[in-house]
């Protein structure tokens, strides 16, 4: 299997059984670990750390960067290098046929799976991340690493508790990006959002983004990633 259908078949296997357990569990376990996890997956690890840092190459500070490349590893989101990939193409092709994840060209539901891929064409967009040793070490073994976390989660934590600490991160993570690919795009081009800034830490305010894609503000009120970035500098 590739790099890309290893993450989207562990991220189906993710999204049936965060269901499973919304469904399942109470909801004073489900809320609280829902509102937690999207401050630390799709705030830390997704906008501030994928998108701002690894991406745009906005610095913060080095130790709460190997935290978070750490910590990113649990949200199955794809190695940081990967994704970093993909989102350059995107911004460099935004829109047209070659951009990597465009809902207008091929669906929303199609491009809701299409956050990360390591193909060389990928790789050939990241050669500043390339350079850094704990990015490629996270690349080069991301599946390995996550699999065994899984299979120990699996067989040491109670369905809870896995649900809790690694299920419910990953499918916030891979959540949160993929609803801005899918409609803060249209026919025109990148679009702002209030709402989707407000649930995905400013990733809603994606026309302020891509008029201006290096600058870690995307210059809206609701974009509390922003703030994230400020604290981590």
């Amino acid at each position: 299997m590739t790099f890309k259908q290893k993450l989207v078949a562990s991220q189906i296997y993710i999204h049936i059984l965060f269901f499973v357990g919304l469904i399942m569990l109470p909801w004073y376990v489900t809320v609280p670990t829902i509102i937690i996890s999207q401050i630390i997956y799709a705030g830390f690890c997704g906008t501030l750390f994928f998108h701002r840092v690894a991406t745009h190459k906005n610095a913060i500070n080095p130790v709460v960067e190997k935290v978070l490349l750490i910590l990113s590893w649990l949200g199955v989101t794809s190695s940081a290098l990967a994704w970093a990939g993909v989102h350059r193409k995107h911004h460099r092709y935004s829109d047209s046929d070659r951009d990597p994840h465009c809902p207008i060209r091929m669906g929303k539901f199609r491009a809701y799976w299409q956050l990360s891929n390591s193909d060389t064409d990928i790789i050939k967009y990241v050669p500043d991340l390339l350079r850094k040793p704990w990015y490629v070490f996270q690349h080069r073994h991301y599946f390995f690493v996550l699999y065994i976390i899984h299979i120990l989660g699996l067989l040491f934590l109670p369905f809870m508790w896995y649900w809790i600490l690694l299920l419910v991160p990953a499918f916030l993570m891979w959540f949160s990006g993929s609803m801005v690919n899918c409609f803060c795009h249209d026919k025109i081009g990148s679009i702002n959002s209030i709402p989707f800034s407000i649930l995905l830490a400013g990733e809603g305010m994606h026309k302020n983004h891509h008029d201006d894609p290096s600058n870690p503000n995307f210059g809206h009120v609701t974009d509390w990633g922003y703030y994230l970035y400020k604290v981590t500098k």
